[in-house]
């Protein structure tokens, strides 16, 4: 039996966790315990195929259990976008009928959460704002209109924003101009991603800070944590990058541990506000690689998202952390020049797991085992579809939405570690040097 002496470890700090009330106390693995349903990973998909599992099976009993607090890592620490459509402004030679169905399990995910949401009254500030993705430089430009053109071709809702109605939404005269689509949703991922928890059916147990070591599988399967050990029937992996450290080595050389990096400000003062135009809530998107993920909060906080390391051992050093921070102060600065006194409270990092052809390791990996693997950096949206759609694979069911699910590639192989971190490496300095004035 496998057995790792890594444990999940997102670093020291989250900004969007950190905001929040004090979480009450977790409950953990501990001692001799046993169930139906062992779902491994509290992260969106984890979340989802929970929930599904306790609707599926009300007479079953389902263990959702987390390395760390819910919320804590990547699933509560990304951008706050919960997409309504994952196109990013393919060439006119794109699958469309692949992104149509891409689009389809979005707007899938996007549903269920917002249900969620809003029946639990989960306070995530959640706003049906959409997404706003904008170019600052040529790159953009023809990134940008290739997306405009995708959405012609795909008939979505959209709106072409010229540099004076970008101002007004963001208060910056930093981009050249915008395309507007209505459909996303903008949150607290923490915040979401707790409440999902503590709203949990009846028959669903979560218990967190409890990571599993080892599994073994079996009749019944055991999976081994700190202080206790588990047995159950079935399991459902979740875990996305940290599935190798499992022992699932068929997730090793699939994915890429790729890190980036994110600061939050304190909320911006009345004087502040009103000196950028008092703009609004907004959430942008960068069409050129190289740019950046701005987030406007509700309560006048400033995200922004940039810079991308190569993250093997999904650690970030020190020197990471600073070189990050630096580049989102200035970043806002390019944005906002009045805005030098504004003091980021927090900077932190979330690991993705991309392939090589937008794969993804789904369905029964053996018997009474079951995987949602490679997040793609698909957002919140597509996490959930999965790992809903996977609780009714793992349970019996078919839908057509399944079958678009199960239709998605697995994962192609990736070069090994020297030469993956060489290729990583390369295609971040071109993208730097092609869009960094857009960073």
């Amino acid at each position: 039996m496998p057995r790792t002496t890594i444990t999940p470890d997102d670093g020291d700090t989250n900004g969007w966790y950190n905001i929040l009330p004090e979480a009450s106390p977790p409950r953990r693995v501990d001692g001799d315990m046993s169930c139906d349903w062992a779902v491994v990973g509290a992260g969106v998909t984890g979340l989802a195929a929970a929930r599904r599992l306790a609707e599926n099976r009300p007479d079953d009993r389902v263990f959702l259990i987390e390395g760390q607090r819910v919320g804590w890592g990547v699933s509560g620490r990304n951008s706050g976008f919960v997409l309504g459509i994952w196109f990013h402004g393919e060439p006119p030679e794109a699958d469309f009928p692949k992104i149509r169905s891409m689009q389809r399990l979005s707007e899938f995910g996007r549903d269920q959460l917002k249900h969620l949401v809003e029946h639990n009254q989960i306070s995530c500030q959640w706003s049906d704002w959409g997404q706003l993705y904008v170019s600052a430089g040529d790159t953009g430009d023809a990134m940008l209109e290739g997306y405009a053109r995708g959405m012609e071709k795909l008939q979505a809702p959209h709106s072409v924003l010229s540099k004076e109605e970008v101002k007004t939404r963001t208060g910056s005269d930093f981009y050249r101009w915008g395309v507007h689509t209505p459909g996303t949703a903008l949150m607290n991922p923490a915040a979401m991603t707790r409440g999902l928890a503590r709203t949990m059916p009846a028959n669903v147990t979560v218990l967190e800070e409890s990571p599993v070591m080892a599994m073994r599988y079996g009749k019944p399967h055991e999976l081994t944590c700190p202080k206790g050990t588990i047995k159950a029937t079935n399991i459902v992996i979740c875990t996305n990058t940290y599935s190798p450290h499992l022992g699932l080595m068929w997730a090793k050389w699939r994915m890429v541990p790729a890190g980036l990096f994110a600061s939050l400000t304190r909320p911006l003062s009345d004087q502040e506000w009103e000196g950028i135009g008092a703009p609004g809530e907004a959430g942008l998107l960068p069409s050129a690689p190289a740019g950046s993920t701005v987030r406007i909060t509700q309560d006048r906080r400033i995200l922004m998202r940039n810079t991308f390391d190569f993250l093997p051992k999904m650690r970030a050093t020190p020197e990471m952390y600073a070189r990050a921070r630096a580049n989102h102060y200035e970043s806002i600065l390019r944005r906002w020049p009045s805005l030098k006194d504004v003091e980021i409270i927090d900077t932190w990092h979330g690991v993705l797991g991309p392939t090589r052809n937008q794969g993804h390791i789904f369905g029964r990996i053996r018997d009474n085992v079951f995987a949602s693997v490679a997040c793609n950096a698909a957002n919140v949206s597509r996490g959930t579809a999965s790992g809903t759609l996977l609780a009714d694979y793992a349970t019996g069911g078919d839908s057509e939405l399944l079958r678009e699910q199960m239709a998605i590639p697995r994962p192609s192989i990736l070069p090994p570690a020297p030469i993956l971190k060489f290729v990583v490496d390369r295609r971040r300095r071109k993208a730097m040097a092609v869009g960094d004035n857009e960073r």
